[in-house]
């Protein structure tokens, strides 16, 4: 019930008074019981996770009153397609969660439903067949297997829409109306702060939920299961377009300090310190997933399939790196979360060159990329009037030596 609470508080609370506390009205308790107890039903029957399928609804429909009042947050709700976190204020959206879906409907009559005139396995598995080819090409009835490592980003846990960038815009910007109430909204007479701890750490949960639907564009590859009698492929990586966006909304939003993150009101009522820390980890968890070795061999197989079509190995690198460098551009002072996030960065690029298993190309592009930042440090350096900042800098370059140079020291 505590999950339920915290899943609904920071996924609906912006547009949703009935959310807008820490202990919810046991109507509204029930009705999320409800919805997980429907879920879990669902297992009973037979019916495995289907991640696939929350994507089959587009983003704007999920800020639609009369489409989430119809459909809710997905056509099934074997989805982890939890609480409709796109729905703007304004928009009018009432009904937040999954509903039972087309696709649940679906299941059971595929698994149930008796075939009198099949008097044979081979002559069911022929009718069923062709009930599935009926369906075929139709997102609503797409099943999509649950992943440990997420390789296609259609099928993702806890997402909602067909375009996490876009989707995730939304749910940050719910995010951001949610945080400077986060006071209000969970203060009780003679109580501590612990739910104003507990439910920051899930605003940052959340985000973090974000990142990583937006993070598994890139190197990605779709998952389509077909038989041979239906057209097309199984697998398709994902357009490189769409990965440009997704590298762009990890600068924007996450490289590019969220300092609507740190609310000093917030922070000074739950801890003594920590901030810089946190955002750090934050940080760091998400570059280094970015240059995990599963997501650079895709890259690189995609580009050595597809050529100039592929975001290449080489986009990732220069991407990153000219994010987490731009003040390089501008010459502006680097304040302490930048810093610590460079530093974080150059650690990366150590570890990616000290690996004795990787035989790809990622060394080679680390180096260049390496000795790129060197040029652009030494053009940047003089111009900085932050002592910090050239401090910084100067470190960088013997960190750079170090790396690149391993037999001097």
């Amino acid at each position: 019930m505590n999950l339920l609470r915290n899943w609904y508080f920071v996924q609906t609370a912006a547009i949703n008074p009935a959310a807008q506390n820490t202990a919810f009205d046991d109507k509204v308790m029930g009705e999320l019981i409800r919805f997980v107890a429907a879920h879990e039903v669902g297992h009973t029957l037979g019916l495995p996770h289907n991640m696939g399928s929350s994507v089959a609804y587009p983003v704007d429909s999920l800020r639609s009153p009369y489409f989430t009042a119809t459909h809710g947050t997905a056509p099934s709700i074997m989805d982890y397609a939890r609480f409709n976190y796109i729905a703007q204020p304004g928009d009018g959206v009432k009904n937040l969660s999954a509903k039972i879906g087309e696709y649940d409907v679906w299941s059971i009559v595929y698994g149930y439903k008796p075939i009198p005139e099949a008097l044979s396995a081979a002559a069911e598995r022929k009718v069923l067949n062709t009930w599935i080819k009926e369906k075929a090409g139709n997102p609503v009835f797409r099943f999509g297997a649950q992943q440990w490592r997420t390789i296609d980003p259609s099928s993702q846990t806890e997402d909602l829409g067909n375009d996490a960038v876009r989707a995730s815009q939304f749910g940050i910007a719910n995010l951001k109306r949610i945080l400077p109430k986060l006071i209000e909204w969970s203060s009780e007479e003679a109580k501590n702060y612990e739910d104003l701890r507990e439910l920051y750490n899930q605003i940052f949960g959340q985000l973090g939920r974000y990142m990583g639907h937006v993070t598994n564009n890139i190197g990605g590859v779709y998952k389509y299961s077909k038989t041979y009698d239906e057209e097309g492929v199984v697998y398709r990586h994902v357009p490189k377009e769409k990965q440009q966006k997704a590298m762009a909304f990890l600068n924007k939003e996450l490289f590019d300090t969220p300092d609507w993150l740190i609310v000093p009101e917030v922070l000074d009522r739950i801890e003594a310190t920590g901030i810089v820390t946190r955002l750090l980890n934050f940080q760091k968890r998400y570059l280094n997933s970015l240059f995990d070795k599963s997501r650079t061999d895709r890259l690189m197989e995609a580009q050595a399939t597809e050529g100039d079509k592929a975001y290449a190995l080489t986009d990732l690198f220069a991407d990153v790196q000219n994010g987490i460098w731009s003040e390089l551009k501008s010459s502006e002072a680097i304040d302490a979360y930048r810093r610590n996030l460079q530093r974080a960065y150059i650690q990366k690029m150590a570890s990616l060159m000290k690996s004795t298993e990787d035989q790809s190309d990622v060394k080679a592009v680390v180096r260049f990329m390496l000795k790129r930042l060197i040029k652009e440090i030494n053009t940047n350096i003089t111009k900085q009037s932050n002592p910090i900042s050239s401090f910084h800098l100067e470190d960088i370059l013997e960190r750079i030596d170090e790396i690149l140079n391993p037999e001097r020291k």
